[in-house]
């Protein structure tokens, strides 16, 4: 104990009458009572705010265009802590589009009326190159195109002039571009 704990254990000994151990409490109990009334008038730390995942914030813009769309990942608990586990070794979500030439917005195939299916990786912006090399290794991906249906991977990115708010942006890849960039880095 500090010499400035001593003093008062003595002080309330002495006003008191009470013992050395009564006197020791009193303190104890006066500082958790002190510091519990500096916790109710101090301000509340603000909650820092959970960010959203790229596959919630893909599947919300799929919810937006109107596509019926659905995770196909799945939370696998083995090994611990556990991981994600893509379908097909790539896919986060499938989703259905149903007016194709709104797909088809790069201009890698002409505008045509139906319905297409959609294979989406989704990411983070800082997350792509990996997600784009992990596409391109997988075999079955390549098969999920030839197929008829398409893939793209998703980048969620906050973006936005320095000093103001940010805004999520998306880039939206599509399997034709992914190989089409593999090529020109190849050679």
């Amino acid at each position: 104990m500090s010499d400035t704990d001593e003093a008062l254990i003595a002080k309330v000994m002495t006003t008191t009458g009470i013992d050395r151990a009564g006197a020791e409490q009193a303190l104890v109990d006066g500082r958790r009572l002190a510091a519990e009334i500096v916790d109710a008038v101090a301000p509340a730390k603000p909650k820092r705010k959970k960010t959203t995942s790229p596959t919630a914030r893909s599947l919300a813009e799929l919810r937006k265009r109107k596509w019926p769309a659905g995770v196909v990942e799945k939370f696998v608990r083995f090994p611990p802590p556990g991981h994600h586990v893509d379908l097909f070794g790539v896919l986060d979500i499938v989703a259905i589009v149903t007016m194709v030439h709104d797909a088809y917005q790069f201009g890698d195939e002409p505008p045509r009326r139906g319905a297409a299916t959609i294979g989406i990786q989704a990411c983070a912006g800082a997350d792509v190159g990996r997600r784009r090399k992990k596409i391109l290794a997988e075999p079955r991906a390549r098969q999920w195109v030839e197929a008829g249906n398409r893939l793209e991977l998703w980048s969620w990115a906050l973006q936005g002039a320095r000093g103001k708010q940010k805004r999520w942006l998306l880039r939206v890849e599509t399997y034709a571009e992914m190989v089409a960039g593999a090529e020109c880095e190849a050679t």
